[in-house]
């Protein structure tokens, strides 16, 4: 008997280096691809931001298509915001039919569970009003006094105007326009002013070169460098005012410009851009302060609409005199092109 023997058949597959060298690879490219998703996500939420805005300068110029000025950056003392009177340009009218006006947003009276605003306050707001970019809280919680309310909070601030510089309070015309207080530096100089309303016409110095509105969308830290809540809508959300009834620097109220009075969902600018330092009292750069910065957790600057309708991305780098004038409606500088 003839014994016949069959070659080994040699086995296929990977070495433990072959996979190893395999890994280290995709390793590596995952490394080099992962940065340019990153980035493409964000170029895309800056775009939906940025669309967000438009729609927000547009519903402000429909405003004053219908009224002849724009709104008041707030009416009243803790009642409504610049946010609640353009609601019914971007065919949110319903919500706004439905408001108990001369009801101030606070805890006391609207504010309660059982109050007649309830249906703005808890829950609700349009998707405009969020950017994308923004890891901070889109509803407010407050639990003191009880019972517990839930507030809408904003991505977006208003730009009441600026002060000489951040350690001067005046107005930089000279129109005696600002007034410091216990919460910060308040003026009256820029487009949406507490409890006064301004028109196109008011804006001397050309609305290409004047801000309405810009991002107030990321959390802010410490002087220790703790996460801390600095948004102007961050307290009582985005339909509420200051807590004054007259403009600065006219004193008025309970609460006087000079005195301590705070302001929401408006801002005079004071600092530079994306400044995140939460300054309290006098220092005004915290969610009751009159001085928030436009600040966003998008790289490098934040976005603001101007008052031509356009939108444009402000780099940290913007020189604060720059800033300054451009949120002046009458401050008369020349701005050049490549400034801002």
């Amino acid at each position: 008997m003839r014994i016949r023997y069959q070659p080994q058949r040699k086995q296929s597959g990977f070495t433990l280096v072959e996979l190893l060298v395999v890994i280290a690879i995709i390793g590596v490219l995952v490394g080099l691809l992962l940065p340019a998703v990153q980035a493409a996500r964000e170029a895309a939420r800056r775009m939906q931001c940025s669309n967000n805005l438009k729609q927000i300068g547009l519903a402000l110029h429909n405003y004053h298509d219908r009224s002849r000025i724009f709104p008041m950056g707030i009416f009243g003392m803790f009642m409504h915001s610049w946010q609640l009177a353009i609601l019914p340009e971007v065919e949110q009218g319903n919500v706004v039919d439905k408001v108990i006006m001369g009801v101030n947003f606070g805890i006391s009276g609207s504010g309660a569970p059982e109050g007649p605003n309830r249906l703005l306050l808890d829950r609700w707001t349009p998707s405009f009003n969020w950017c994308p970019s923004s890891a901070a809280n889109r509803l407010m919680v407050r639990d003191t006094p009880a019972p517990l309310v839930k507030f809408a909070a904003s991505s977006y601030n208003g730009i009441a105007g600026a002060s000489t510089s951040p350690t001067v309070f005046t107005d930089p015309t000279g129109g005696g326009r600002c007034v410091t207080g216990g919460q910060g530096y308040a003026c009256a100089n820029g487009v949406l002013v507490p409890n006064r309303a301004v028109r196109i016409g008011d804006i001397t110095d050309g609305t290409t070169n004047q801000l309405l509105v810009g991002e107030c969308s990321a959390w802010g830290k410490t002087t220790a460098g703790a996460q801390v809540e600095i948004r102007g809508s961050a307290e009582w959300g985005c339909w509420i005012g200051s807590g004054a009834n007259a403009g600065p620097p006219e004193a008025g109220g309970t609460y006087r410009w000079n005195a301590s009075p705070w302001a929401r969902n408006v801002t005079t600018i004071r600092y530079g851009v994306n400044m995140k330092t939460q300054l309290t009292g006098a220092g005004g750069n915290h969610r009751d302060g009159t001085n928030n910065s436009i600040h966003s957790e998008h790289p490098g600057g934040a976005q603001a609409a101007r008052a031509d309708g356009s939108v444009h991305f402000l780099a940290e780098s913007i020189d604060i005199l720059v800033l300054r004038n451009v949120c002046i409606r009458d401050e008369g500088a020349v701005i050049p092109g490549d400034a801002f």
